[in-house]
């Protein structure tokens, strides 16, 4: 074992793990054992209403996941940012997407250009904290936080990854087509399902550190339940045959059929996981956190991120909107023997507490600053051994995605759309953000965000506007060993009333770059659209249509520079 007496100090001098009541202290450890195993599940597009725990509407069936929740603890006040690479940087970092330099997905700009989008090379990472602490890292399957020089796993505390870099890929993989990577090289010979291949690769990478004696922090990022899926009969289902035939045999519509077989082959996949934990004997010994990165997508028109049947419960809003349903999403954790069984939390928690929670569980000390700015996550450890004896105190929770702004306190929310060109130039935001009106919500009462309440609650209102604003100004968007850019996303706001500066036209770049929301090299005409309000659809579908030169209903960059 890798400093086996170093380890053991560790876990016995940090026993309380950060807990503020001796009752909240976690069963004693067994002689043999040292550090706690994490086993860290993400899901990708997973929506609020389809854990049956959370919303009983649901066709869909996810016995492991329910399991885990019942002899666990689930917190359905789990809000994240409402983008895939912006939510898991905020998971490994503890601080906001405003802060940690991912404001949106990952992009291919290199680190000093104007519009980079990146983890900051200062902010250190979930991983590189465990791996410095005597973990062996492995993550399988979806990374997308980057992938330039200094961004990929193997920079960023991973012994091993295998999978893909991006933020979208086909389910079914062959040689020709695979994007897959293993740590540093192309891997052409893998074959198969995604969601089984991602499993498999975790499987063994557990069976080699319990073998080996590490401890192990095992990072399993599924790409289901993300696009490509089928809702025509005219394209090939991305789930295997056998799960869309039992999804379509008890009555699930042809729409949500691939939909539902993929979530419900990921929870077997999960419980083939549990399994291994069990025999292995490691269960009593081993984290297991389950979360989603961002809300289901909607089949509305013009939704982001493609015209999927995802089910945000009674959210108004999915995936790329800062309403509930793209931001309030799955999140449970298990740790047999430890955790209370079957405790629901009823706090306000967030993307950020996985980092402080992670490193509390394995006996990390917390830092209060990461980079150039504070971590904003906070350990759930304490309240959830304590099945909510300990509180979590009452905070101001922010999320920013392309001027799509919500800020939630207690029962208040805070919502406004103050326009995608001010990200990630804050100061200029602050000024737009002075100037316009936003919604205020009380969730509580109206959970589909229907009533805005600021003429009718002024003071309410004013504070959480001044607490949003406060953020943005005080936000250091700083680069390590690079010189502010003044031109970055320069945008000069006008006052009211006066007429607005002809713009300078985008380059082809910058449009591409706007439009390819899920980054995946591609755009759709959904994407290309954007929001059909006020817009001739008609017609800019007839242009899609003229770009589209190679009739794959998609736009690759190299055809809008034609």
């Amino acid at each position: 074992m890798k400093n086996t007496a170093l380890l053991i100090t560790i876990f016995f001098a940090t026993g309380t793990i950060g807990l503020a009541n001796p009752q909240d202290r976690p069963l004693p450890a067994s002689p043999h054992q040292t550090l706690p195993n994490i086993l860290f599940i993400v899901s990708d597009d997973h929506g609020w209403g389809d854990l049956p725990s959370n919303w009983d509407k649901t066709e869909v069936q996810l016995p492991t996941l329910e399991a885990l929740a019942a002899k666990g603890v689930r917190f359905p006040n789990y809000h994240t940012v409402p983008l895939c690479g912006p939510s898991r940087a905020c998971m490994f970092t503890g601080q906001y997407s405003t802060e940690n330099g991912m404001w949106r997905g990952p992009g291919k700009q290199p680190l000093g250009s104007e519009g980079y989008r990146g983890i900051k090379r200062d902010v250190k990472m979930l991983s590189e904290y465990l791996a410095e602490s005597g973990y062996k890292t492995g993550a399988f399957g979806k990374w997308h936080m980057g992938e330039l020089q200094g961004e990929i796993p193997n920079d960023r505390g991973f012994d091993e990854f295998h999978g893909f870099l991006g933020g979208a890929h086909p389910y079914w993989i062959n040689g020709n087509r695979s994007k897959i990577i293993h740590n540093s090289e192309s891997d052409r010979n893998s074959k198969g399902h995604t969601t089984d291949l991602f499993t498999d690769w975790a499987k063994d990478f557990i069976r080699t550190s319990v073998s080996d004696g590490d401890p192990f922090f095992c990072y399993l990022a599924y790409n289901a339940v993300h696009g490509p899926l089928r809702v025509d009969k005219s394209k090939p289902a991305s789930a295997p045959d056998a799960w869309l035939k039992k999804a379509l045999s008890r009555g699930v519509s042809f729409l949500r059929s691939d939909y539902v077989a993929i979530l419900e082959h990921m929870d077997h996949n999960i419980g083939l996981l549990v399994d291994v934990l069990e025999e292995l004997d490691v269960a009593e010994s081993t984290l297991i956190v389950f979360v989603s990165d961002n809300g289901g997508c909607t089949m509305e028109d013009g939704a982001a991120g493609g015209r999927f049947p995802g089910n945000n419960g009674p959210f108004r809003g999915g995936k790329a909107t800062t309403y509930q349903g793209g931001i309030n999403v799955p999140f449970l954790m298990n740790w047999k023997g430890r955790l209370p069984q079957g405790y629901v939390s009823d706090q306000q928690v967030m993307h950020c507490d996985l980092f402080a929670t992670l490193l509390d569980a394995a006996g990390i000390p917390v830092p209060t600053i990461n980079g150039k700015n504070p971590v904003r996550g906070i350990s759930l450890m304490a309240h959830a051994l304590s099945a909510g004896k300990t509180s979590i105190p009452e905070r101001t929770m922010i999320f920013e995605l392309w001027g799509n702004i919500g800020l939630r306190k207690g029962d208040y929310k805070l919502w406004s759309q103050i326009g995608r060109e001010y990200s990630p130039n804050w100061e200029s935001l602050v000024t737009a953000l002075k100037r316009e009106d936003l919604e205020l919500f009380d969730i509580r009462e109206d959970v589909a965000e229907k009533h805005d309440l600021r003429t009718q609650l002024p003071e309410v209102y004013s504070a959480l506007k001044s607490e949003l604003i406060d953020h943005f100004a005080n936000v250091n968007s700083e680069y390590p060993g690079i010189k502010p850019s003044t031109d970055l996303n320069n945008v000069a706001p006008k006052p009211k009333g006066t007429a607005s500066p002809k713009p300078k036209p985008r380059s082809t770049d910058q449009f591409f770059n706007s439009r390819d929301r899920n980054s995946d090299g591609a755009i759709t005409l959904d994407e290309f659209i954007g929001n059909p309000k006020g817009r001739n659809v008609a017609a800019l579908t007839r242009q899609f249509q003229k770009l589209d030169t190679d009739g794959d209903a998609k736009l690759q960059r190299k055809e809008l520079q034609k």
